[in-house]
C-alpha cells in the first residue's frame, strides 16, 4: 500500500502535533521511543484491548515496505508512532511515514544504499523541529519528520559517518541509541576478530552531529580498566562494544550500558586478563559520560557470552520498600539484578570454578560469577524424542568436552544454552502490576570448536579470521550463514569482490580488508583445497573459530529435551518463576508444541496482556500475564522477528509488528501489519 495521503488528511494529522492543545491530542498515545521508553520497559498503559475482548482483534491495515535485500530479508524494525504517524524502515533501510490509522504512505526516503538489519529508529523534537534518526550501516541519517528529507544543517547534509578512527575493521549499528535532551548516545557493532574496532560509547549533538563525550569501554592504555589487561594486549584487541542498545534513568541522569566480549573471540591468548569493560554492565552519567559503577558478568570471555539485550529498568518491593533496579538478562540463562544507584547485586552471586585451557598461551579465568536466578536449565539433557534422534545426537556430542565452563578446544566443547541464549537481543518487558519481568528464552546446545591456523599468512588464515565464524571452517556453512560450497559456479570473482566490499543480506561490508586480503578470501572460497600461500607474517600458531554450530538431531531439531523455547514471568523480588510456558514451533514440525528459538521481544499492557511474535512458526500471539495462557493468535505472512509497537489514535488502540522473516526458514517479507478491535 503506497499511496500518497490526501492533503486534507495530512492537515488533520499534523494538526495533532505537540504544538496543538491537549484537547486536540486527547485519545492519541505515542510510541516515540524504541521499546516504549528510554527505560526499555516494553510497557504500554493502554487498556482498550483486554483479556475479555482480545480474541476479537482484526487486521486494521498492512503495508508492504519495499524490496527485499539481496539474499533475503531480515527486517527487525520496531516502528515509532508519533501523533498518528507511523515511522518505519524497509528491509533495505529506506525510511517511510504512514497514516497510523489507515497505513497509507505519506512520504518515503531512499537512503541510496543498505546496511545491517536495523531494529528501530529514534525521535527528537523541539517545537516545530521534528527529526527522525536512524543508522544505516556506518551512517547516522537524520530526516525532517514532516517531509522525509535530510536535515541539511546536521553533519554532512543529514548524514554522519560513525566510523571511529582507531581501526579500520567492519562497523555497523543495528540498534537505536538513547536520545536525551539535545543529545544522542550510540554504540556500534563490529567483527568478532582482531580487526574489530575498540568499543566506545559516544554522545553527539542531535542538532549538528558534533561530538560531546566519549567513554572507552575498551580501555585506553593506562586508562580506567586497563589494569585488568596484560601489558601490550590492549593494542592487539578490539570489541567490548555496546551492540545491543542501552537504558536510561532520565530522573537520575544515569545511562546503563551493556557490552560485548573482547576480541578475538574464543581464543584469548592475545588479551590475557579479565578484560574490562567487556561483558559488563556499565553505569555512566548521561550528560558527561563519567563512570559511576560496573559489574562484569564474564571474565576473559571465551564463549561469546556478551550481554545480548538492553537492560530493563524495573522496581521491586522488599520489606515494604520500593527499590529502583536494573535487570540484565544473559545468554547463559541467568538474570542479574542491581541497585541503580550503587550497583549492589539484589540476587546472590556465587563463583564457579573454571577448568584451565589446554591451548598454548591461553589463560582462562579460574572462576566465573553466576547469578542464583536462572530462567533456563544449565545442563544439556539428551533428547528422548525417538531412537533415531538419540543415536544421531549421541554421535554428535560423544567427542565433545561437556565440562561446565570448559574453554574451547580443537576437539570441541558442548555448552548450554547456546550462542543466542538463554536470552537474546529482543530483551525483556517490565510489568509494574506485581513487579514481574516477562521474557522469552531458548534452550539448545552449542558446540565451540577451534581450528589451528599454521604459522604465516595464508588464504585460509585470512578467511578464518574474517569469515570462518559464520560460514564455517571450510565454507560448509553454519546456523548463522549459508554454505559457500560451489560458490565458484554461482558467482564470478567480481561478484564475490562486490559482496565483500558492500555486504549482502545479514553480512556486513568488509571494505576494511586490503586488496591482498580480499583476494585471499576469494581465492580460498573458490578453491578451498589449494595449498596455502603468501608472505609469512607471524611466528606462532594461532586458532580460529570453526563456526556457530548447534547440537541438532537428524531432523534439524534441538538435540536436547524440551522445552526448546519458553515465555516466562519472573517475580523480581524473589527471582522465582511465576509461570513458564512452551513458546513457538519450528516450521518443519508445527504441532510438537515443544517451543522454539525466538528473536524479538514482548510488549506488556496495563490490561494484563503480552503481545509477542518472535517465533519461526510465523505466529503473532497475545498471552495472559496471570498464567501465560494464549488468548489470541494470528498467522503473519512471514515471521515477526521484531518487537511490536503499541499506540492509540482517537482512543482506538493498535498493535503493529514487522513481518520480515529471514531466518530459520522461509519466507522472507517486508510487510508491517497493524491490528485493532472492530
Amino acid at each position: 500500500m503506497k499511496k500518497l495521503l490526501p492533503f486534507f488528511s495530512l492537515l488533520l494529522i499534523y494538526g495533532c502535533s505537540p504544538a496543538t492543545t491537549e484537547e486536540q491530542n486527547a485519545g492519541t498515545t505515542n510510541w516515540d521511543t524504541y521499546l516504549g521508553d528510554s527505560a526499555r520497559t516494553h510497557y504500554s498503559e493502554l487498556t482498550e484491548i483486554t483479556r475479555e475482548n482480545v480474541f476479537q482483534l482484526e487486521l486494521a491495515w498492512s503495508y508492504d515496505s519495499g524490496e527485499l535485500r539481496e539474499g533475503g530479508s531480515s527486517m527487525y524494525t520496531s516502528p515509532l508512532i508519533v501523533d498518528g504517524i507511523l515511522y518505519g524502515l524497509s528491509p533495505k533501510l529506506n525510511a517511510f511515514a504512514l497514516n497510523a490509522v489507515t497505513g497509507e504512505e505519506i512520504w518515503r526516503y531512499d537512503n541510496g544504499g543498505s546496511g545491517a538489519p536495523q531494529r528501530g529508529l529514534m525521535w527528537w523534537h523541539d517545537g516545530d523541529d521534528r527529526r527522525l534518526l536512524y543508522v544505516a550501516g556506518r551512517e547516522l541519517i537524520v530526516l525532517n519528520a514532516n517531509t522525509g528529507q535530510p536535515i541539511s544543517s546536521f553533519a554532512d547534509n543529514g548524514r554522519l559517518d560513525l566510523t571511529p578512527t582507531e581501526k579500520v575493521g567492519p562497523l555497523f549499528t543495528s540498534v537505536p541509541g538513547i536520545v536525551f535532551e539535545d543529545m544522542l548516545v550510540l554504540g556500534f557493532s563490529t567483527s568478532e576478530s582482531a580487526s574489530s574496532h575498540a568499543g566506545v560509547i559516544r554522545a553527539f549533538d542531535v542538532r549538528t552531529g558534533d561530538g560531546i563525550w566519549q567513554f572507552n569501554s575498551l580501555p585506553l592504555t593506562g586508562g580506567l580498566g586497563s589494569e585488568t589487561w596484560e601489558e601490550g594486549s590492549l593494542t592487539l584487541s578490539g570489541g567490548a562494544n555496546n551492540w545491543t542498545g542501552m537504558a536510561l534513568d532520565e530522573e537520575r541522569g544515569m545511562l546503563f550500558v551493556p557490552t560485548g566480549s573482547a576480541t578475538p573471540d574464543f581464543y584469548g591468548a592475545s588479551r590475557t586478563g579479565d578484560n574490562l569493560f567487556a561483558n559488563s554492565l556499565i553505569a555512566l552519567d548521561v550528560r558527561t559520560g563519567d563512570y559511576r559503577w560496573h559489574y562484569q558478568t564474564v571474565r576473559h570471555d571465551l564463549w561469546d557470552r556478551d550481554i545480548p539485550a538492553p537492560p530493563t529498568l524495573v522496581q521491586l518491593e522488599r520489606n515494604g520498600a520500593l527499590i529502583d533496579a536494573v535487570a540484565v538478562t544473559t545468554k547463559s540463562g541467568h538474570l542479574f539484578l542491581f541497585n541503580r544507584d550503587t550497583g549492589e547485586s539484589l540476587y546472590d552471586i556465587y563463583e564457579v570454578d573454571v577448568p584451565g585451557s589446554i591451548l598454548p598461551r591461553e589463560n582462562a579465568s579460574p572462576t566465573q560469577p553466576v547469578s542464583s536466578v536462572a530462567f533456563t536449565r544449565q545442563t544439556f539433557e539428551m533428547t528422548t524424542r525417538n531412537q533415531e534422534a538419540i543415536n544421531h545426537v549421541t554421535e554428535v556430542v560423544a567427542p565433545l568436552d561437556q565440562t561446565p565452563w570448559a574453554p574451547p578446544t580443537t576437539d570441541g566443547v558442548l555448552f548450554y544454552p547456546s550462542y543466542d541464549g538463554g536470552a537474546e537481543w529482543g530483551g525483556s518487558a517490565y510489568d509494574p502490576n506485581g513487579h514481574k519481568l516477562i521474557l522469552n528464552g531458548q534452550e539448545i546446545g552449542g558446540i565451540i570448536r577451534l581450528y589451528e591456523i599454521p604459522v604465516g599468512f595464508s588464504n585460509r588464515g585470512v578467511y578464518a579470521e574474517n569469515c570462518g565464524s559464520c560460514h564455517g571452517q571450510n565454507g560448509g556453512g553454519t546456523g548463522i550463514a549459508p554454505s559457500l560450497e560451489g560458490i565458484a559456479e554461482r558467482m564470478s570473482t567480481s561478484d564475490l569482490a562486490r559482496v565483500i566490499l558492500e555486504g549482502r543480506g545479514r553480512m556486513p561490508s568488509f571494505d576494511s580488508l586490503s586488496q591482498i586480503e580480499r583476494s585471499a578470501v576469494i581465492d580460498f572460497v573458490r578453491s578451498p583445497d589449494l595449498a596455502a600461500n603468501g608472505d609469512v607474517v607471524s611466528t606462532e600458531i594461532d586458532y580460529a573459530f570453526a563456526g556457530y554450530l548447534r547440537v541438532r538431531d537428524h531432523e534439524g531439531l534441538p538435540g536436547n529435551t524440551p522445552p526448546w523455547g519458553t515465555l516466562n514471568s519472573i517475580d523480581l523480588a524473589t527471582g522465582e518463576i511465576d509461570w513458564q510456558v512452551n513458546f513457538g514451533n519450528y516450521l518443519s514440525h508445527p504441532d510438537l508444541n515443544y517451543g522454539a528459538e525466538s528473536y524479538g521481544g514482548p510488549v506488556v499492557t496495563a490490561s494484563g496482556l503480552i503481545f509477542i511474535g518472535a517465533t519461526p512458526d510465523r505466529k503473532f500471539r497475545a498471552y495472559d500475564t496471570e498464567d501465560g495462557s494464549v488468548l489470541w493468535e494470528t498467522e503473519l505472512p512471514a515471521a515477526g522477528f521484531a518487537t511490536p509497537s503499541m499506540y492509540s489514535v482517537d482512543g482506538k488502540q493498535y498493535v503493529v509488528i514487522a513481518a520480515g522473516g529471514g531466518r530459520m526458514g522461509p519466507p522472507s517479507g517486508s510487510e508491517y501489519l497493524a491490528f485493532r478491535l472492530p
